[in-house]
């Protein structure tokens, strides 16, 4: 009997596992996630959904908070170190890790961050080694607000996803931040998530944004998709293996700052 079309065998698991034997997992994607310091945490329930569908779609997903958007909180974890700890040898890279359940794990890492200014080659090195070496990721959703900009110039060409909250008085803010990455920044583009709107009003209020962002920031807008109801995130989650998002190197030394 024919398999249907997205059928899986134990046959076809069996090949997979032993082509990651022979030639490795792929290299890690890297997905910035873009926040207004003044309203993070109006941000942070959508960076936590987001993250979560795609360790259910079964990427291994590490999320880099360099932003102190609070990610660990708003899952119910208490954060006792930063990366910058781990980098010290004040503590391991084990215990800088949060363990979010199945496929999902946090590392807070403001103070990391913050160090790696005059340094951004060296953390786009870190970012491999974290990304191949102890939490083996497939996806990195790093958590950036605008001073993090001269990092992602050393991460690579990408796209930078940006969850739009649902109150007006936010956008201001946000809307600034896109201009601060579009200056001198070699991005592919910013990705809106429209998280909690109906398809209508997220594609009404988009064509609004690129109109008036292209005009007054130059910068291209692109559109990630609503999410009306909980089980749109794995629609996201799928929709973002399309998109513009670079692959960390695998580094062969490990340099820090």
């Amino acid at each position: 009997m024919a398999r249907r079309m997205g059928e899986h065998t134990a046959r076809d698991v069996d090949q997979a596992e032993g082509l990651r034997r022979l030639f490795g997992d792929p290299p890690a994607r890297l997905a910035p996630v873009l926040v207004d310091p003044g309203h993070a945490t109006a941000q942070v329930a959508s960076i936590v959904r987001l993250a979560q569908a795609n360790a259910r779609a079964g990427e291994r997903t590490l999320v880099l908070d360099c932003a102190r958007a609070q990610v660990a909180a708003a899952l119910g974890l208490r954060a006792r170190f930063d990366l910058l700890h781990a980098l010290r040898g004040e503590c391991g890279l084990e215990q800088a890790r949060l363990d979010a359940g199945p496929n999902l794990s946090v590392v807070p890492a403001a103070r990391a961050a913050e160090q790696a200014r005059g340094a951004e080659t060296e953390f786009a090195t870190l970012l491999g080694a974290l990304a191949h070496g102890p939490f083996s990721a497939s996806l990195v959703l790093m958590i950036v607000e605008p001073a993090h900009a001269p990092l992602l110039r050393a991460t690579g060409r990408s796209e930078i996803v940006v969850p739009m909250p649902r109150q007006r008085a936010a956008w201001g803010g946000l809307l600034r931040a896109l201009g601060a990455f579009g200056d001198g920044t070699d991005i592919a583009g910013f990705r809106l998530l429209f998280p909690a709107w109906d398809a209508d009003t997220a594609a009404r209020l988009y064509t609004e944004l690129v109109q008036a962002c292209s005009e007054r920031l130059c910068i291209e807008l692109r559109f990630g998709g609503s999410v009306r109801v909980a089980h749109d995130w794995s629609r996201i989650a799928r929709a973002m293996n399309e998109w513009d998002l670079p692959r960390l190197p695998r580094p062969q030394t490990v340099r820090t700052f």
